[in-house]
């Protein structure tokens, strides 16, 4: 087969080569093509290829444009690309007259060669996600009529070399997700051209100041979080450029709000987060955004003082606003009566809202995660939370909502995480939360999510519910799993939670809730549970985390507990529990006694008591092995009576002879007892 392919490419009359969107079933790209050398484009794309490239790829110097763009293409080295020294535009094809190398995604491995800056007729190089590592060579200046450079989502490491500054003509710059160190050269502020500035997730140091920002009059996006960058700007300085994507998150902006974002209206994307303000957010923020396009805003884990502001009524496309762990009071503004458009909402953490949720959020149905947890709201849980139907997160913890819960939540079919732990809510536990395995069990038979970061972009697309979370909004969560608390971040579309914890929730806990196969933590400790735990809660496979502890839960420990299979923490202290402690499997893995501190009744192992020496052993196991004894014999002997009296019957039915006898006999009885009534009744 692969002869009569290299045969059809003799017959190439046009000295091009594109395979791409084929698919060659897995094999290696031929080493044969090497020997084309008069070819000027080679396409294989996507065509499922595999294996390493061949280094006689290098021998094409008459190429002038590789695609090699793939997923399963691997390679020890780069230097056979510094031979392709004729890449430039094709006349016609995909080129679109751009002198271009693809080899994204694949598992090209080792150094970037210095010879890669003999290149000098590039127009794009796309080297990223690979595994790619050491310093980016200095030669990469000498490519100055380059225009896209991605060499993101590999191992690179080092600083970032003064050369780019040459790259004059540069309108995409990815350098993300690598390991770069030391300083951004001041040179980038010569990049004139330059539209997208990524830079993120390295070990960026050092300042930036305005001249690094200089002549970039073109920029739209600008991309540093996650480094240890220092943003100093002057107060007086005016951008020359308007952004559309700014993510500073994790640099350090602060104590003041900058001001040099007074001059850009334009912004659609505001990620602030970590960076060390300490200010009042300003009228004219909140102005300006108002006649921008602003769809997501996260100001979280700043110092950000004072009240909410109604401006931000007038944040019509805002569809993502996160204002959490700042020092922000007073009540949502009543505003917000009259609008719907947020679909991610967290205010939580060191603020210390208040209010009334029912007079301030009512018209809210679009929401998909909704976090007010660690203010000081009160009421009851509104119901219009139940009218959005496609909310999976909900948190309220540490607030001091009182009443039911609302049992219209069991019919959210996205619903996912519920925390409603330390509230003064009271009442049962809704059956209708036995509903919620849908939501549950839907999380885990689509896990196509990179991971669980929320984005204005997901929220606008039709994209299924699983994939509105991609790693452009970093959200996070604090939860109590494992009894411990933890933030989840990045994996929160993995996580099903259930905390009722530190309420005043009574009655029994439903048996229906031992129908969520896919809930992983149960936290309904600290109420006043009172009667037996369900013998369902054994059903639930996946449950990891059970805490029904500081209870009045009584009867025996269900034996159906050493089925659960994944459990790892188990809190069952302080109830009113007796028996013997099952045993078995995953439970033989519990060794720690306090588990069981505070029900004095239970006995065995791991608790030091023995079953053996208890003489209240009134609901243990020989109770229910006596009660079972003796219910054994009573059916035993109503069912030996009736197989008899039906045999008896059974024979009449079938004997003339001896259904005439018995008839006669009984009607011999009756004729005597008749007679000696007759008799008693006259003396």
């Amino acid at each position: 087969a692969l002869l009569a392919f290299k045969a059809g490419l003799l017959k190439d009359p046009s000295s091009r080569l594109s395979s791409c969107h084929n698919d060659f079933g897995g094999i290696q790209i031929p080493k044969f093509l090497g020997s084309f050398t008069k070819l000027t484009y080679l396409n294989v794309s996507w065509s499922n290829f595999n294996g390493a490239i061949p280094p006689q790829l290098g021998n094409l110097s008459s190429l002038r444009s590789l695609d090699l763009n793939s997923y399963g293409l691997s390679t020890d080295g780069l230097h056979w690309l510094s031979r392709l020294s004729s890449l430039r535009p094709a006349e016609i094809g995909l080129c679109n007259g751009l002198k271009r190398i693809y080899l994204s995604h694949n598992s090209l491995f080792g150094p970037m060669p210095a010879e890669i800056g003999n290149l000098t007729g590039l127009r794009e190089l796309y080297l990223d996600h690979n595994s790619l590592f050491g310093v980016i060579p200095s030669g990469i200046g000498n490519l100055t009529g380059l225009r896209e450079l991605h060499l993101n989502d590999n191992s690179l490491f080092g600083p970032i070399p003064f050369g780019i500054g040459n790259l004059t003509s540069l309108r995409e710059l990815y350098l993300s997700d690598n390991s770069l160190t030391g300083p951004v050269p001041i040179e980038i502020g010569k990049l004139s051209n330059l539209i997208i500035l990524s830079l993120s997730n390295n070990s960026l140091e050092g300042t930036m100041s305005e001249l690094h920002f200089a002549h970039l009059t073109k920029l739209s996006e600008l991309y540093l979080f996650e480094n240890s960058l220092v943003i100093s700007i002057d107060h007086n300085w005016v951008p020359p450029f308007q952004l559309q994507y700014i993510q500073l998150n994790s640099c350090k902006l602060g104590p003041a709000f900058p001001r040099w974002l007074r001059s850009q209206n334009s912004i659609e994307d505001l990620d602030m987060s970590n960076t060390s303000i300490e200010d009042v957010s300003p009228r004219w923020f909140w102005n300006n955004s108002a006649s921008s396009e602003l769809e997501l805003l996260d100001l979280s884990h700043n110092r950000i003082n004072g009240s909410i502001p109604s401006f931000i009524c007038n944040l019509t496309r805002l569809r993502i606003l996160d204002l959490s762990d700042n020092q922000i009071s007073g009540e949502i503004p009543s505003c917000w009566q009259e609008t719907n458009f947020l679909s991610y909402i967290n205010l939580l953490n060191n603020n210390s809202l208040h209010g009334h949720l029912s007079l301030s959020l009512k018209r809210y149905y679009k929401l998909i995660l909704l976090d007010l947890g660690d203010n000081k709201f009160s009421g009851n849980i509104p119901m219009w939370i139940t009218q959005n139907l496609k909310l999976k997160v909900l948190r309220l913890s540490s607030n001091m909502f009182s009443g039911n819960i609302p049992a219209e939540l069991g019919q959210l079919e996205y619903l996912h995480v519920i925390d409603l732990s330390n509230n003064k809510l009271s009442g049962p536990v809704p059956s209708s939360f036995g509903n919620l395995d849908t939501a549950m069990t839907y999380w885990l038979q689509h896990l196509t999510c990179r991971d669980a970061r929320l984005t204005y972009r997901a929220l606008k697309s039709d994209c299924p519910l699983s994939e509105l979370f991609d790693d452009i909004y970093d959200d996070s969560i604090a939860l109590t799993t494992k009894g411990k608390n933890f933030i989840f971040s990045n994996i929160l579309y993995l996580v099903n939670i259930i905390d009722l914890s530190n309420n005043n929730l009574t009655g029994e806990i439903p048996v229906e809730i031992g129908s969520l196969s896919a809930l992983q933590t149960l936290n309904l400790s600290k109420n006043n549970f009172a009667g037996q735990i369900p013998e369902a809660i054994g059903g639930m496979k996946s449950l990891e985390t059970l805490d029904l502890s500081f209870n009045k839960l009584s009867g025996v420990i269900p034996q159906s507990f050493s089925a659960l299979n994944s459990l790892n923490h188990l809190n069952l202290s302080y109830n009113n529990l007796s028996g013997a402690i099952p045993s078995g499997n995953q439970l033989r893995t519990l060794e720690d006694a306090s588990i069981y501190i505070g029900n004095v009744h239970l006995c065995g192992p791991p608790v030091t008591k023995s079953c053996s020496d208890d003489p209240n052993v009134d609901s243990t196991e020989e109770e229910y092995k006596q009660g079972s004894h003796e219910l054994s014999i009573y059916f035993g002997t109503g069912l030996g009576y009736l197989v008899g009296l039906w045999s008896v019957f059974v024979v009449m039915l079938f004997k003339k002879d001896w259904r005439l006898f018995y008839f006669a006999t009984v009607d011999k009885m009756y004729d005597k007892a008749y007679v000696a009534v007759k008799i008693r009744m006259r003396n």
